[in-house]
């Protein structure tokens, strides 16, 4: 059963794999969210050994950072790395994260954390009932692995960054960090070398610990939070361009619906749902500039935009053990007449599921407006499809029934999508009205 979520997917790989995407926009910042998770794990458990803390700041710190995805300028990002803590600017990333993962019940408290994580001690101690105190936590891990990270891709060494690190924190005890904090590394950390080799001589040994600490604390999740957290993905990566930021919405829900047609089980249909939330993920490897382009791509560029399904079939493949989602996911620029990409399968290679989602997508895209085109009415998106089907790309079954259909299908994907775009809008209110001042 798909409830048994063991069967079918490890949810600590899908953190583990998600949180690491900040890294596309930044070569520095990979591994810094698993990092930044040891060093408050290791912090947190001298605090309280109480399973929904420890796992509330565990999930905090490993989407900590997940508001930058909204980003798209290397200014932006490069704030995170400076220690200016008076420039409010540091904080947009935090709020965008909390207006993102608050709408999930499983990281209603976990987005509380991360909206408050660059405030320094002495904002905390103003306003202790204001500000998340795990937060605190977190605002001293990251502040650490930045430091740490900064100096060694200088050429120090980590003997030599330790050697400095306890007396650079000092200066802010009181100020910009909680003494108890700086207390327990003191006690702690700062001597047992084995913790720091840890945290920085391989990125496999971060990971093994993370997910080790996530079997630890049991992280689970229902069907439903799990459908609510990959529509969360979703949402992260289609926001990378306003072009695109409902389209997983709309594929997922158009997708499943067509799908609902075919008899597929409910177990079937919530799988389907999560392929279609999912199956753009590749493209958030993909550079703006070309998502955007307001003309036709050249053939470097195409090529390289055919390389999103590739991507969006390695990394389902980390974390989803169930080969229907994978496949149906990464299959849906596969053509029945062998002439689709990446892996030019043939007829017999391309399973219903995925035929499905290969006209949920087109017919989605149709409807959309991009850079380069308006966007068409269902019936205009109907008759490309069809044309689509009878040159031997798509399905002609599949699109005869979203044909029959097509009112009741189109209305559902217009109801999705505009959900998405609630937020979408939502989250440019809030990079426009920042208070920057």
């Amino acid at each position: 059963m798909l409830s048994n979520l063991g069967y079918y997917y490890n949810v600590s790989k899908l953190l583990t794999e998600i949180t690491n995407l900040s890294a596309v926009f930044d070569s520095s910042l990979r591994g810094h969210n698993l990092r930044v998770s040891l060093i408050s794990l290791a912090l947190a458990t001298k605090l309280s050994f109480s399973r929904e803390f420890l796992l509330n700041v565990l999930v905090a710190s490993l989407f900590h950072d997940i508001g930058i995805l909204f980003f798209k300028e290397k200014e932006q990002i490069s704030l995170l790395k400076e220690e200016n803590y008076r420039d409010k600017a540091i904080h947009l990333h935090a709020i965008i994260g909390y207006k993102l993962l608050s709408r999930s019940p499983f990281f209603k408290e976990p987005a509380k954390i991360i909206r408050d994580h660059h405030r320094t001690y002495a904002e905390f101690i103003s306003s202790p009932k204001k500000y998340s105190f795990p937060s605190q936590i977190i605002f001293l891990a990251d502040r650490i692995d930045v430091w740490i990270t900064n100096k060694l891709s200088r050429g120090h060494s980590l003997l030599d960054v330790l050697s400095s690190l306890k007396a650079k924190l000092e200066r802010g005890r009181g100020t910009l960090f909680n003494p108890k904090l700086l207390d327990i590394l003191a006690n702690f950390y700062f001597d047992r070398e084995a913790f720091w080799f840890n945290v920085y001589t391989e990125e496999d040994y971060v990971k093994e610990t993370v997910l080790e600490w996530l079997d630890r604390l049991d992280f689970t999740m229902s069907i439903e939070e799990l459908l609510k957290t990959v529509n969360l993905f979703g949402f992260i990566i289609d926001f990378k361009s306003p072009f695109t930021a409902t389209h997983s919405s709309g594929v997922a829900q158009t997708a499943t619906h067509l799908a609902s047609y075919f008899h597929f089980s409910q177990e079937e249909l919530r799988k389907m749902k999560i392929a279609g939330f999912l199956h753009d993920i590749g493209k958030i490897l993909i550079p703006v500039e070309i998502l955007e382009k307001p003309a036709r791509l050249n053939d470097d560029e195409f090529f390289l935009m055919k390389s999103h399904v590739y991507h969006t079939y390695r990394i389902l493949k980390r974390f989803i053990n169930d080969e229907d989602i994978v496949k149906w996911a990464s299959y849906h620029h596969e053509k029945l007449n062998g002439k689709g990409y990446p892996f030019k399968l043939k007829a017999n290679q391309i399973p219903l599921g995925a035929r499905i989602m290969a006209v949920a997508d087109m017919f989605t895209a149709l409807t959309e407006e991009r850079p380069y085109k308006r966007a068409m009415t269902s019936s205009e998106a109907l008759r490309i499809v069809i044309q689509s089907s009878e040159k031997g790309e798509l399905d002609k079954q599949v699109v005869s029934v979203l044909a029959r259909n097509l009112s009741t299908i189109d209305k559902s994907r217009k109801v999705a999508q505009e959900r998405a775009s609630e937020l979408y809008r939502e989250l440019e209110r809030v990079v426009k009205n920042f208070d920057l001042k």
